[in-house]
């Protein structure tokens, strides 16, 4: 990916549209190409092309993706973790969209500093890094140090960021009618609309910044988990500057050769740390990508990125701890609970579809928490069904939007576990709530 861009990023939906298309018109290109290459080759060099294909194509897209970033690089960063559906040479190319995107003109950087915070980095910081040692879909993330020691970490926005995220679901929105779907589908506008919602939150920093420090309140008492520290004086809605946190990601702590024991460790303190925050504090991380996690030292996670954040009804976090402990095969008290949730309307004519769908949720997903053995979440057949399932729900019309960006978090976090062959015991995790 190219190290320095020009000042803008693609915003309007004709220019992001075109870019997008001209990627997906390339893959097309070089995948009919590799049928070309293939007549009269051997199974060896037919598997070769094909490989290649995949390889280039995986590439180009990515570059794609991060080139636009907005919504459709976190899209990106979403289908990152579908390691256990996706072939190989996307979910690693796609990977590296968790913590890099090209960043944005140095010179750039500093003006927005300079604009948001009125005066120049040099002013504020006794060390500021021209470089950034994170980008992502929104912003990017400066290494930075006080006069007085403290090490920081100042997200910077993307200039332009707002316009490219209402050019996307513009460009969604017309891609969804020429399907067909907005018509044959209406109770998708609202999980659309939730969506949105989200990543037009995602841009006021100030907003993160209560996150950050509402969540840090409600895990004050809990040793195994950092939250970084905000610097309100140093902080906008287009800047957040907050405590820099030192740690390993993800794949830096597979390739340091962590244990079993400790991969399954790790797992299960997040596992515990998605059902603390959904069912005692209702409010909730709703972005569980890797990067968004360090692995520290001690032992402890630094929590990182609370722009993309939920907050649950208590009548949503009552009916769904409920629904975890009702036995799987008690058919009429599930179906009850399900309408209860308002997952379900008894009048609805797809009525029977959407019980089956939903009983079939259950044991895919809330069975695990009824065994009494650790679950092995390194074997992707159960992953694969559990996004299918999600997805039937979805077109079936069980698109209730708390509970679609609920399960969505959850399916991240089982997608998070699978990288490493994490084994956690489910029950115990949730034995707590019961």
């Amino acid at each position: 990916m190219p190290s320095d861009l020009p000042a803008g990023l693609p915003t309007g939906a004709v220019r992001r549209v075109a870019r997008l298309g001209a990627a997906g018109a390339g893959a097309l290109g070089r995948s009919s190409l590799g049928e070309l290459r293939k007549l009269g080759a051997g199974p060896e060099r037919r598997a070769e092309i094909d490989a290649e294909v995949r390889e280039t194509n995986a590439e180009r897209i990515t570059e794609a993706l991060a080139d636009l970033r907005g919504p459709l690089l976190k899209l990106g960063q979403i289908l990152s973790q579908q390691g256990h559906s996706l072939p190989e040479p996307y979910v690693r190319h796609l990977a590296r969209l968790q913590r890099s995107a090209p960043p944005m003109h140095g010179t750039l950087a500093r003006l927005r500093l300079r604009d948001e915070l009125g005066r120049s980095p040099e002013e504020v910081f006794e060390i500021f890094e021209r470089e950034p040692f994170a980008a992502a879909s929104l912003g990017q993330v400066h290494r930075a140090r006080l006069a007085s020691g403290e090490e920081l970490a100042v997200k910077i926005q993307y200039p332009g960021i707002e316009r490219s995220i209402e050019s996307d679901f513009q460009v969604l929105e017309r891609l969804l009618g020429l399907a067909g779907w907005s018509a044959s589908h209406p109770e998708l506008a609202p999980v659309l609309e939730e969506v949105r919602r989200h990543l037009d939150e995602e841009t006021d920093y100030v907003r993160e910044a209560d996150a950050l420090e509402e969540m840090a309140r409600g895990l004050a008492d809990d040793e195994r988990f950092r939250v970084p520290w905000v610097y309100r004086e140093l902080s906008t809605r287009k800047v957040l500057t907050m405590e820099r946190l030192d740690g390993m990601h993800a794949d830096e702590l597979l390739r340091s050769g962590a244990s079993q024991e400790e991969r399954d460790r790790l797992a299960t303190r997040l596992l515990e740390l998605f059902f603390f925050q959904t069912m005692r504090l209702g409010f909730f991380q709703a972005d569980p990508h890797p990067g968004n996690f360090l692995f520290q030292e001690d032992g402890a996670i630094g929590l990182l990125d609370f722009g993309c954040t939920k907050r649950l009804d208590p009548a949503f976090v009552e009916a769904h701890r409920q629904l975890y402990w009702i036995p799987i095969d008690d058919v009429p008290a599930l179906t009850e609970a399900y309408v209860r949730f308002g997952l379900q309307d008894p009048g609805s004519e797809s009525y029977e579809e959407q019980l089956d769908l939903l009983l079939r949720l259950q044991r895919l997903d809330a069975a695990r928490y009824h065994d009494d053995h650790p679950f092995d979440f390194g074997d992707a057949a159960p992953l694969r069904e559990l996004s299918l399932c999600l997805r039937e729900q979805l077109q079936a019309g069980l698109a209730h939007p708390e509970f679609t960006l609920y399960m969505r978090t959850k399916l991240g976090l089982y997608a998070l576990f699978h990288q490493p062959g994490a084994r956690v015991h489910c029950r115990r995790v949730l034995e707590p709530y019961r």
